[in-house]
């Protein structure tokens, strides 16, 4: 089972910072989650807005600044915001990035052609399935998964028109029943941000087969409680 540090952490740490990326893998998560925009000069940014006002008080948008100046806005830990490269500079486990805009295919296409030893570290996710399409046609060893809002009655159908072998749902009402239906057809079975004890072991007794949180610590000690 995988533990995913949801926006590296985000009750832990500033969301989608250095720090927290570099924080949570010596806490001994299996996976950094983080979210891509593009800056103004085509960089694929660790971000989860569109706009810096939540997350550095800077009403400006994203998409509106070039990297350096996206390097100089204070996110929370005195750093600024990240690129995804500089995410997988300073971290040496696998990064799942959630593509927020159907526009950054072509930026991380462009980066995995240029550093082909991150299609092993990539797991790109996304609302967005036909992007996932592309990106697995033109990289078949490219791990991807199909991010869902709710629960369609072919699941295993869903994944697999994306191209994906991995589908990822919120945790509220995932029963054990549906996951069970999505790994009878082969498909592994993620969810995002259960946050308590009480719903980090309901989603362990569904059987999923990874967990992003915003409080991995919780889930690696409750996994620890369940396996002494």
């Amino acid at each position: 089972m995988w533990v995913v540090a949801h926006r590296g952490g985000a009750e832990l740490y500033p969301e989608n910072s250095i720090t927290a990326f570099r924080e949570l893998t010596r806490l001994g998560v299996d996976l950094v989650e983080c979210d891509v925009h593009l800056s103004k000069d085509g960089h694929l940014v660790t971000i989860h807005d569109a706009n810096l006002l939540r997350t550095a008080g800077v009403n400006r948008r994203v998409e509106d600044l070039t990297l350096d100046e996206l390097r100089h806005v204070n996110v929370g830990d005195g750093n600024g915001v990240p690129a995804l490269v500089d995410v997988l500079t300073t971290v040496d486990i696998p990064v799942v990035v959630e593509l927020k805009k159907p526009e950054t295919v072509q930026a991380l296409e462009r980066l995995l052609r240029e550093h082909p030893e991150y299609i092993d570290r990539i797991v790109p996710l996304s609302f967005y399935h036909e992007i996932l399409l592309y990106l697995t046609s033109n990289f078949p060893s490219l791990n991807c998964g199909a991010l869902l809002a709710g629960f369609p009655v072919n699941p295993v159908q869903v994944a697999t028109s994306a191209g994906c072998r991995l589908l990822s749902f919120h945790y509220e009402g995932l029963q054990k029943s549906y996951v069970d239906k999505c790994h009878d057809g082969g498909i592994m079975v993620s969810v995002w941000t259960p946050n308590t004890c009480e719903d980090i072991r309901r989603m362990l007794d569904a059987g999923v087969d990874g967990i992003g949180s915003d409080r991995p610590d919780l889930v690696l000690e409750v996994i620890a409680e369940e396996n002494p």
